[in-house]
């Protein structure tokens, strides 16, 4: 997995017929060996012998020690003459008229004895081998051995680790299933991509049961690094560091340990040195100068986690306080040292001066260290523990993951706050706990109700009603709290209107989409974002990649669903790095919403399924209803019933959220229509929709009417849905309302414009079932040629859909059978704009035959000129 590359060089080589050899280099546990098998079982597939050999420590010293097993019987092992001359024999005696030649694999080729080394030459200069070898990076190699794999006719790969991507791949290979997008992350962290340490980082995850299958993805709870403790793993690393000498070593733990240190602080210079050099000559570290400090960094993180699973708890308190004191003793000059020697000298004694704790959890907070930041704060004592330490703490406890914990200190934290700014900070974080988290709105309203007798300066009663607003928006009423924000000013010096100014502009945007007005929406979520990157040192909420949530809802909403792709990749990528999970739980849920609207049901179940895996572990009440129904309707879409009503019976368990109004009740829908229940199916939208009418929730409106329609319904909203297209500015609302008005007139060639815009928008399954009524269209209307033309444009686009069955495409007319290869032949070149003629000389055959073939061809394809056919090859065009 992931060595295409190195296969199809390998596989070059082997085909020219000047080609000598193949060697696979790289470090330990990278797949040299199982790429050496690939190539091996290729070779004989395409009819080659094949001889293995592997060189080990242990037999270097022994003549033909690798080679033993293929000398034959009776020769004399001291003349390397007779050897020789009894292998080739051998060689020569086991192919056959359709043998191609001898593919003679070494692995571990450095530590090949010299006698062996001497036949292996002889064999490869004589033509008799095609010599396949591997070899490990650090491994010394003879003048002999690098005379052997180089030259003439020889390539050779440097195989690299995976990158993420294909960590990701062979991660679902191994599972046999989905893994979610953060957990792959998290592993390729530890693993850096080397296959071996991911097999074993995955068995240990799973014997400590820190990784598990919820049915739809795997995922590693987000409170657990990824386990390192396997006895292979251990025995591996371990046999890797026994030959360090002991300040090299000492070096090495220490690393592991603080990750930045003080070299000085442990060994005296010429130790240092010495052991420095052991180290990078070993390639287990990389030594750089940053400034006028040296910097060590491990080459795997494997190392480090080894060394501190295996250090003692004596020599890590020793090691923290050595550093501590270290920095301490430099003057803690730079960003950076005060948050590490507070945090050491936690690790080693457990406490710190309290002033000193607050200013290094503050710290914590910023660079989205929540664990690291509890830790110092659970450290100050109970009695010094102010409101604004339970504050912080109850923030960082709920970013955490740990929920049920937050709304104890929150109280204990109201009770100890004065002053205005005060009290409405421990009301503004326990309405953030109360609502988002926990989904108690009237809980939550209570709490702004009490708050506000406290405020009476005009900034604190824009925070009161900046955070009712918030709520109306997320429990679907966004024009309330549209009104109540009003205007926004994007300046603001006090921390605390700068974390009101950040949550109303994170909310701003989905209002706005829920309202229709989708491009005052992507300006709203774009200033959001850099707003929050200006003031990120002062944002006590989330992460600036969170304001990027809002940006794919209206982008999604705007029928711009290839950008909300990538802005919610985007935002993933910033969010995995901060492991900034609760905002990644809401970020999964946009994409998964993007990619149902363009109709890529599986996509859509894996990010659902994603929101649902992480959002339990960390609480979040308010993301799983809508999670688990978008999970029921898109399995339900794919014909996946049993999972479908498993996840809708979950749902009813959580409480709806109001951004998208009456779009829960998709799944019961398409349960229905899966069930072919169509008129049932309907009923359920339309009591939706007027749910969504309602709350004046444009967005999910229109969505609804549109299934309405696609389940057979487009009389009962055509009204309904072209006064919602007047009403909104989103170029996907007035596409459905123009689709739902052609389904009800049934004209095909508006259909087919309409299917045209669908696709432009990447809304490729509406632009399939759009195809496909004007495939019908067209058939009852007589016009065969054109409703083969539509209904071959159909397959493509449902081609595209994941396997998404609806009842629009099921009836669709069947596509036209497809060209034979040689049809294909003659259409691509007439495409092309050869002439008849030209297209006979080309392939040998006569004129007429040409003809015969393209009235056939035109016939299949439903067109007529070449400028059709040219489309029809290729839709994109």
């Amino acid at each position: 997995m992931g060595r295409i590359t190195e296969l199809a060089l390998y596989n070059e080589v082997l085909a020219d017929p000047g080609g000598r050899g193949f060697s696979i280099h790289g470090p330990q546990g990278v797949g040299k060996s199982r790429l050496a098998d690939e190539c091996l079982h290729t070779g004989a597939s395409k009819g080659w012998n094949t001889v293995r050999a592997t060189a080990t420590q242990g037999a270097s010293a022994v003549p033909f020690g690798a080679l033993a097993h293929i000398i034959p019987a009776g020769t004399t092992a001291a003349d390397v003459t007779s050897v020789f001359t009894a292998i080739a024999s051998e060689i020569e005696g086991g192919r056959t008229k359709r043998t191609k030649g001898t593919l003679f694999l070494v692995e571990d080729i450095p530590l090949l004895d010299q006698s062996s080394l001497i036949i292996l030459q002889r064999l490869s200069d004589a033509g008799k081998i095609f010599l396949l070898s591997t070899a490990r990076d650090g491994q010394p190699a003879t003048q002999d051995t690098r005379s052997l794999t180089t030259g003439s006719g020889f390539r050779q790969v440097n195989l690299k680790n995976l990158d993420q991507e294909g960590t990701h791949h062979l991660l679902e290979s191994m599972l046999d299933g989905p893994v979610s997008r953060r957990t792959s992350y998290e592993i390729y962290l530890k693993s850096a991509g080397n296959p071996l340490f991911l097999r074993e980082l995955v068995i240990a995850a799973l014997d400590a049961r820190t990784m598990h299958d919820d049915g739809e993805v795997w995922e590693l709870a987000p409170a657990a690094q990824p386990e390192t403790t396997t006895p292979h793993l251990a025995e591996l690393v371990e046999t890797r560091l026994s030959a360090l000498s002991a300040p090299a070593r000492t070096l090495l733990e220490a690393v592991s340990l603080c990750g930045t240190i003080t070299p000085g602080s442990l060994l005296s210079e010429t130790e240092r040195d010495e052991a420095l050099l052991e180290l990078e000559a070993e390639d287990l570290a990389h030594v750089s100068l940053d400034r006028r400090r040296t910097r060590i960094d491990l080459t795997h993180p494997i190392y480090g986690e080894a060394l501190q699973a295996n250090m003692p708890a004596f020599k890590r308190r020793r090691l923290y306080l050595n550093q501590a004191q270290a920095l301490t003793a430099h003057g803690l000059r730079r960003r950076g040292d005060f948050f590490r020697s507070v945090a050491w000298q936690v690790e080693a004694t457990g406490t710190a001066e309290t002033g000193q704790l607050l200013a290094a959890a503050r710290i914590a907070q910023d660079t989205h260290s929540y664990d690291r930041a509890v830790q110092l704060l659970e450290a100050v004592p109970q009695e010094e523990r102010d409101a604004a330490c339970l504050l912080l703490l109850g923030h960082c406890l709920a970013q955490a993951g740990r929920t049920d914990e937050v709304e104890a200190v929150l109280v204990q934290a109201q009770k100890l706050a004065a002053g205005e700014d005060e009290i409405l900070d421990v009301a503004f974080t326990r309405v953030q706990n109360l609502f988002w988290v926990q989904g108690h709105q009237a809980e939550a309203l209570k709490v702004i109700e009490q708050a506000a007798r406290h405020a009476h300066s005009p900034s604190a009663k824009f925070r009161i009603r900046s955070a009712e607003a918030t709520i109306r928006i997320a429990c679907g009423d966004p024009r309330a709290g549209l009104d109540a924000l009003g205007e926004i000013g994007y300046e603001a010096d006090d921390p605390a209107d700068v974390n009101v100014l950040l949550l109303s502009l994170m909310y701003k945007s989905p209002g706005l989409t829920m309202t229709g007005r989708t491009a005052e929406a992507i300006t709203t979520a774009e200033t959001a974002y850099d707003v929050h990157l200006k003031h990120h040192d002062q944002a006590l909420y989330l992460h600036p990649a969170a304001q990027r949530n809002g940006l794919v809802f209206a982008l999604a909403e705007a029928g711009r669903l290839d950008e909300a792709r990538t802005v919610g990749d985007l935002a993933l990528t910033e969010l995995m790095a901060a492991r900034a999970h609760v905002p990644h739980v809401w970020t999964a849920l946009q994409l998964a919403r993007a990619e149902w609207l363009a109709g890529h049901p599986r996509s859509a179940r894996h990010w659902y399924a994603e929101a649902i895996a992480l959002g339990r572990p960390l609480g979040q009440t308010l993301a799983m209803r809508p999670a688990l129904c978008g999970l029921a309707a898109a399995a339900a879409q794919v014909n996946d019933n049993d999972a479908a009503e498993k996840a809708l019976a979950e749902a009813h368990q959580y409480p709806r959220v109001g951004l998208f109004v009456g779009e829960d009740d998709l799944a019961t829908a398409w349960l229905h229509a899966a069930a072919g229940r169509l008129e049932a199916a309907r009923e359920v939208l339309v009591e939706a929709a007027l749910l969504a009418r309602d709350a004046g929730v444009v967005s999910s409106e229109a969505a609804l009417l549109t299934d309405v329609a696609r389940l057979g319904g487009p009389r009962q909203v055509v009204e309904r849905i072209t006064h919602l297209a007047r009403t909104s500015d989103s170029p996907f609302t007035h596409a459905r309302a123009a689709y739902v008005t052609e389904l009800a007139g049934g004209d095909p060639k508006a259909l087919e414009s309409v299917s045209r815009s669908f696709e432009e928008m990447g809304a490729v399954l509406l632009a399939a079932e759009a195809s496909a009524a004007a495939a019908a269209g067209w058939k009852r209307a007589g016009e065969t040629r054109k409703a083969t033309a539509a209904a071959n444009r159909t397959g493509l686009l449902a081609a595209q859909c994941e396997g998404a069955r609806t009842p629009l495409l099921t009836t669709a007319p069947e596509p036209a059978a497809a060209l034979t290869p040689r049809e294909r032949d003659i259409a691509l070149l007439t495409s092309s704009g050869a002439s008849a003629q030209e297209v006979a000389d080309a392939l040998s055959i006569s004129r007429r035959t040409v003809e015969n073939h393209l009235y056939n061809i035109y016939g299949k394809l439903g067109v007529s000129t070449r400028a059709e056919l040219k489309k029809a090859l290729n839709p994109k065009t």
